[in-house]
């Protein structure tokens, strides 16, 4: 009985290691160039023209980092640091997080970061190359934070679109004031309006 069992573990030992579709067994093996990536919630992403890719994540102190990977991973993208960060101050933990690009093929405008602030204020970050940096933040007039917008308290919902053929932005959110549906804040170029679910 024991050598019976012995041989059926053995034959799918090596049924498992053989078939192609797991993968390739050495890929769970640490590396010891591994870069330590810790996000405590979700992680958001977007690709440029270049190839470039920017993750988003909430690491353990609170902060919104961004980690930059000039191609994908299996095409032997590399990681170059970035100097940014969203305080932790203006964070709420375990924050949704999500980011669009509005990449068309001859142009590339920007990023754009969205998450809830510690106040459950939608909150906005925005990357442009010209003038090149970061803005967001409490005092970004221009940014969504601005409007004051007041997102459900403990919600999860969050998304955002974006049509690069108009410059325009989305983003849905469960909103306080509303907490039975979702609702919109829309861009069209000329500035942010609220809707809910039509």
């Amino acid at each position: 009985m024991f050598f019976t069992q012995l041989l059926t573990a053995l034959y799918v030992f090596a049924a498992v290691r053989a078939n192609p579709l797991l993968g390739n067994s050495s890929a769970v093996v640490p590396s010891p160039d591994l870069v330590p990536i810790g996000p405590i919630g979700n992680v958001a992403a977007v690709q440029i023209a270049t190839g470039n890719t920017f993750i988003f994540y909430q690491n353990s102190t609170g902060e919104i980092v961004l980690r930059r990977v000039t191609a994908p991973f299996l095409s032997g993208g590399t990681d170059k640091a970035e100097d940014f960060a969203v305080p932790a101050s203006e964070v709420l933990p375990y924050t949704p997080i999500v980011a669009i690009t509005a990449n068309t093929a001859a142009t590339y405008t920007g990023i754009r970061l969205y998450f809830f602030s510690r106040e459950n204020v939608l909150s906005e970050y925005t990357w442009a190359p010209s003038p090149v940096g970061w803005i967001g933040g409490p005092s970004c007039t221009s940014c969504l934070t601005a409007q004051g917008i007041v997102v459900k308290d403990g919600s999860q919902v969050l998304y955002a679109l974006a049509n690069p053929a108009f410059n325009q932005f989305r983003v849905g959110f469960v909103s306080a004031g509303q907490p039975g549906t979702i609702s919109e804040a829309e861009n069209l170029g000329g500035g942010w309006g609220v809707a809910p679910w039509p």
